[in-house]
């Protein structure tokens, strides 16, 4: 079985369509789907139906794109071994991160190994956290920080700290006097929320729901940085994962617990089965200092989760 078939069903699993697939590899549409046709031919099933025009995989399909995966990772990890990246050649620590963390944890927790490792080089992605995981079992980074949920067989995921949701607002607003800010507090008061592919949004809406409030939402964003920068333009207030918003909330603004509470985990994802490269111990132990520091400045409450920088 050829290689380039397992990329190309894996590339159009990853992408949703046969066109997305060909740009990504460089072949033309018609050659991705005579690829496929054979990978199916060699399985002895179909892999995919057609509606409405669209490619949508089967249930076999999810399942053999498990063990795809698993074969592309090991196969990348050879390559890895055989030649090695420019960045590891260059003893860069790679690692890969989603867009709210980027723009808010990684950018101090960067200065503070840096000033540990004088010389240290990183070479540092932003995906979304299906991407994310992807770059991991494709062997592409050293490790990945990403917000739970995630689950494979064949990463290692180190839940490191648990956060709930805050309520970031002015300090001049009316509600920063409040030690706690609910729900229904937030009747008829401007909103700026995360986009519906964030995991927590249904959770924040079901309890507007049942607080009887509809929510009064007047931006719509996608990460925790930009929401907190909207709130200090004054376009309303937002409620959002306390751990990123102590990074990202300026002195203009003030951060109040929310109820209900809601809950967020912060987690460290690395191959399974391998042991922890001192690097990464050293990143990690950087990366939780630097977040106990930050809550203890802010007034943030979080819940360790038994992590551990040397496993």
């Amino acid at each position: 079985m050829e290689l380039k078939r397992l990329e190309v069903f894996e590339a159009i699993m990853r992408s949703g369509t046969v066109s997305a697939a060909a740009r990504e590899l460089g072949l033309t549409q018609s050659a991705v789907s005579r690829i496929l046709a054979r990978f199916e031919a060699d399985l002895g099933f179909p892999l995919f139906r057609r509606a409405q025009g669209r490619l949508v995989p089967t249930a076999r399909a999810h399942a053999v794109l498990v063990q795809v995966r698993e074969v592309l990772a090991a196969v990348s990890g050879l390559r890895g071994l055989r030649s090695g990246d420019a960045a590891r050649q260059r003893d860069a620590l790679r690692f890969v991160t989603v867009p709210t963390l980027a723009d808010t944890i990684m950018p101090t927790v960067l200065r503070s190994y840096g000033a540990a490792h004088p010389g240290a080089r990183f070479a540092f992605d932003v995906r979304t956290t299906d991407a994310a995981v992807d770059t991991m079992l494709r062997r592409e980074a050293d490790f990945a920080v990403v917000a739970l949920p995630v689950a494979h067989p064949t990463l290692r995921v180190t839940p490191l700290y648990r956060a709930t949701s805050c309520c970031v607002l002015p300090r001049d607003h009316p509600l920063a006097a409040q030690a706690v800010i609910s729900a229904a507090d937030l009747r008829d008061v401007d909103l700026i929320v995360l986009g519906r592919r964030q995991p927590t949004r249904q959770l924040i809406e079901e309890a507007f729901n049942r607080a009887g409030v509809v929510p009064r939402v007047r931006v719509e964003t996608s990460t925790v940085g930009t929401a907190c920068r909207c709130v200090a333009a004054g376009l309303g207030v937002t409620v959002v994962n306390g751990l990123m918003a102590g990074y990202a909330a300026d002195a203009t603004l003030t951060i109040r617990p929310f109820e209900p509470r809601i809950h967020h985990t912060l987690a460290l994802i690395e191959p399974a089965g391998s042991p922890r490269a001192s690097e990464v111990a050293g990143f990690l132990r950087c990366l939780l200092a630097d977040i106990e520091a930050m809550a203890k400045r802010v007034g943030i409450r979080l819940t360790p989760l038994g992590h551990s920088d040397s496993e």
